[in-house]
């Protein structure tokens, strides 16, 4: 609820994770979400986009990067498995 009166709700990330996919010219080939904070790496959403960009060389792409984790070490160790990230609001490269 929080999220929907803040303007981040499920469905303008979505959007918003839409028009920066279409502005970059890219394809989207899944979208995965979890209903839980970005403080769980277990999340099965989380999880199982980290599956498809590793299966297809994927970018994970979400709204903002704390959409994606909020552990710092986390987000290291992606970037270091060669994951690559995009957050819409944030659109350069993570490297």
């Amino acid at each position: 609820a929080e999220q929907g009166h803040s303007g981040l709700g499920l469905e303008a990330q979505q959007a918003s994770v839409r028009a920066f996919v279409e502005r970059e010219g890219w394809t989207l080939v899944a979208e995965h979400q979890d209903i839980a904070s970005g403080k769980d790496d277990r999340r099965p959403g989380f999880q199982a986009a980290l599956t498809r960009c590793r299966q297809l060389g994927a970018v994970l792409v979400a709204a903002r990067v704390g959409r994606i984790t909020r552990r710092a070490h986390t987000l290291s160790q992606l970037l270091e498995e060669g994951i690559s990230i995009r957050a819409a609001d944030m659109p350069g490269r993570m490297t």
